[in-house]
């Protein structure tokens, strides 16, 4: 029964550092297994998100391969940050357009590096996922234009940063969900493939709809929230366009959902709590701190008014510069004089640019106005809170994951149903399963004729569970071979309750 679950999940869930010292002090002994072993009892994935083949890799070869993965990753958005930078010297909308296409692109080169990943659960591959594709995301769609952008055409109508987000956020609304609703390959798949299919199984395959990853549709909305928050401050309408884009997202994704793509593992809440946990909060820090240089950075014209100097006849008239493009400047007698100062706190050499307050301004070159250094003020101060507040829940964070590893943390989640695991109607057992490319259902390695069909979260019409038993075919294989089929495949056995009928009552 769930409480059943409960009771043993409280009482057997010890500290990682208990378990692993195998340290039996203060532990009743009828919880040790086999009377003298300390086990760590924790609640388990979802069965249909286990990866089986990858249940017995070692956390050093796990750790390594997600190092060389992730380097990759690295490689790939210096790679994608040159290739917009040259985009955008030639012309700004072809940044813009690049943008969408690398977004577009990486994701399925992401793939291909988690594919090689050893992880035990889909939820730790979709986790993995959704940290290579959103860093890439986040530095490709709204980091790499502040650095390619020159200070002074922040607010250039034509090359400035304002056109080149509104454009990025009017090709993510339009381009990728057009594209995510014409479903191209799949439409290929199901009315091409399919009819000239040889086999059942070949149909099946490519009729069961578009294969997609969570963690892309996650890192899709994180992309465009990251992107409003970074350059809130000198685009206030990106709120809307973003709110607009989430609604245009909702739509389409139910959409496919429904009637586009095939079916995956229940994944739970995993990314969810991860995504809620780091990227969101460092979204909110990079908005605060972003948004307090933003407003220090006006007018972005790198120019402090001289003071005490005005223009005196000798350069007053009409005057054409040549500064990579023609300008008519008018300039009259008792005009103001500027001077060059630079207004960028982030690239301030030789003084303190943190937190970006108006006291930080270089000393004689002070350009800001009164009502700016107040705001800059309220923002900058703001921003240190904001920091502070994240970082404070980061620590607490890793405190609590420090204390799993020396006491059981379990804590049961909502009120007993008090229905039993027999009882349920759609049981979904922790059967070995391997997904292939030839089959439309999983092949099983082990010996299916232990327990029963209703065990499987699946049935073929077709076949009976037992025509995807590797065991047998391996029986088979194995014959006049002094080996046996046992010792290879996995164990699975069940006890089924004694049913209690109901007695009628008349």
């Amino acid at each position: 029964s769930e409480d059943d679950q409960r009771k043993v999940l409280s009482t057997l869930n010890y500290g990682s550092s208990k378990a692993s010292r195998q340290k039996t002090k203060g532990i009743d002994p009828q919880h040790l297994f086999r009377g003298t072993h300390v086990l760590r009892v924790e609640e388990p994935d979802e069965p249909s998100t286990i990866r089986w083949q990858d249940l017995n890799v070692k956390w050093m070869a796990r750790m390594k391969q997600l190092a060389l993965t992730m380097v990759a990753t690295f490689a790939a958005i210096l790679v994608c940050a040159f290739l917009v930078r040259f985009c955008a010297g030639v012309n700004p909308a072809w940044a813009s357009i690049a943008i969408s296409v690398a977004n577009s692109i990486f994701p399925m080169f992401a793939k291909i590096l988690t594919a090689l990943e050893p992880h035990p659960s889909e939820g730790a591959k979709q986790t993995s996922l959704y940290l290579k594709i959103a860093l890439f995301r986040w530095v490709n769609t709204a980091i790499i234009f502040t650095i390619i952008t020159p200070f002074t055409d922040t607010l250039d109508a034509e090359d400035g940063i304002v056109s080149g987000v509104y454009a990025i956020f009017i090709a993510d609304i339009g381009l990728t969900n057009v594209i995510l609703l014409l479903d191209p390959v799949g439409h290929l798949q199901k009315h091409f493939v399919a009819p000239r299919a040889k086999t059942q199984d070949a149909m099946n395959l490519a009729m069961k709809g578009t294969e997609y990853e969570l963690a892309e549709r996650y890192t899709n909305m994180t992309k465009l929230l990251f992107l409003c928050f970074w350059y809130s401050a000198i685009f206030p309408a990106s709120f809307f366009l973003c709110a607009f884009a989430f609604f245009m997202i909702y739509f389409v994704d139910r959409f496919a959902l429904m009637r586009i793509w095939a079916r995956t593992p229940k994944l739970g809440t995993k990314i969810a709590r991860f995504s809620r946990k780091y990227f969101f909060s460092l979204a909110i820090c990079a908005m605060a701190v972003i948004s307090s240089y933003a407003w220090t950075g006006f007018p972005y014209d790198n120019l402090c008014e001289n003071e005490d100097s005005v223009v005196d006849s000798s350069f007053s008239g009409n005057m054409t510069t040549e500064s990579g493009k023609s300008t008519f400047v008018n300039v009259n007698e008792g005009d103001s004089t500027y001077r060059y100062c630079l207004q960028d706190l982030y690239r301030t050499d030789g003084i303190q640019n943190f937190p970006a307050v108006p006291e930080n301004q270089p000393d004689g070159n002070e350009w800001m106005t009164d009502d700016q250094e107040t705001l800059t003020r309220v923002y900058g101060w703001t921003s240190v809170a904001v920091l502070g507040m994240v970082a404070l829940k980061f620590i607490f964070g890793w405190y609590q994951n420090v204390m799993k590893m020396f006491r059981g943390t379990y804590k049961a989640c909502g009120d007993d149903q008090g229905i039993n695991f027999s009882q349920v109607q759609s049981i979904d057992a922790y059967i070995p399963q391997v997904y292939t490319s030839v089959f439309s259902y999983p092949l099983l390695p082990c010996e299916t004729e232990k327990f029963g069909e209703e065990l499987f979260d699946w049935n073929d019409a077709e076949h009976e569970h037992s025509y995807y038993d590797l065991h047998l075919d391996a029986v088979e294989l194995l014959d006049g071979i002094h080996a046996e089929a046992e010792h290879v495949f996995s164990k699975v056995a069940h006890w089924p309750p004694e049913r209690v009928h109901e007695k009628k009552v008349d």
